[in-house]
């Protein structure tokens, strides 16, 4: 969740922060999100069932809302989300806050 309450807008007509209200639908490519590939990451031959089977799913595509956005000092947007994840199983699920690159997320298909 980010709280805006206290942010001034110094030049209200090019707002750096945008809101949206209601969150808008997008989806999230969580290998531009976190690209995990880079070193932390163990072979998935090396990982026990256990861990692969109950643990949290970020892969592929995720249906996301997209709550704001955010123009960084260098002038990139950013995108706060809430992405919606699952276990290997989908049994759990959890709603997970992130900020992302504009890169990472895309409008969702049409249905």
């Amino acid at each position: 969740m980010i709280n805006t309450d206290n942010w001034t807008e110094r030049w209200p007509q090019h707002p750096v922060i945008r809101t949206f209200d209601p969150p808008r639908a997008v989806q999230v490519d969580i290998g531009k999100a976190l690209p995990l590939g880079r070193g932390g990451a163990a072979r998935a031959d090396y990982v026990s069932l256990r861990v692969k089977s109950s643990s949290i799913y970020l892969a592929g595509l995720r249906p996301a809302l997209q709550t704001h956005w955010l123009r960084m000092h260098d002038g990139q947007w950013l995108a706060a989300i809430t992405v919606y994840v699952t276990d290997a199983a989908g049994t759990n699920s959890l709603e997970l806050d992130m900020i992302v690159t504009a890169d990472a997320i895309t409008e969702p298909p049409a249905p």
